[in-house]
């Protein structure tokens, strides 16, 4: 069962995001988090296989979150759902320690194909 946590604050769209991951049997998800300080303090506790942060509006800047999450859980992959995908600014966001770009506005369907790649290539 691959652990999936959840950080956004946009509460319609985490509820959207939460029931795309229940309706798969493979997934499961054990904790949510309306910013990036609340996911730095519950991740390291609750173990997931893969964090998805929605980039909106967040409290701190998703840069400063994705650098601190690989300081403290080099191994957890990270996928950032954003508002608007910049195909030209997305070499820049892999660089800083994100695994994935999805656009928010887009079918969820390629996010859980990749998360479901990204879990069963490390085992989890």
């Amino acid at each position: 069962m691959h652990r999936i946590f959840l950080t956004c604050d946009d509460v319609t769209f985490c509820e959207k995001l939460r029931h795309c991951f229940h309706a798969e049997t493979d997934f499961v998800v054990c904790g949510e988090a309306r910013n990036g300080i609340e996911l730095l303090k519950k991740a390291l506790a609750l173990g997931p296989n893969l964090v998805v942060m929605e980039a909106a509006r967040t409290s701190v800047d998703a840069f400063e979150i994705a650098e601190a999450l690989k300081i403290i859980m080099p191994e957890v992959p990270l996928f950032l759902i954003t508002d608007q995908h910049d195909v030209h600014a997305e070499k820049d966001v892999l660089s800083r320690g994100i695994d994935a770009v999805f656009e928010k506005a887009h079918d969820l369907t390629a996010l859980i194909r990749n998360a479901r790649a990204v879990c069963d290539q490390s085992g989890s």
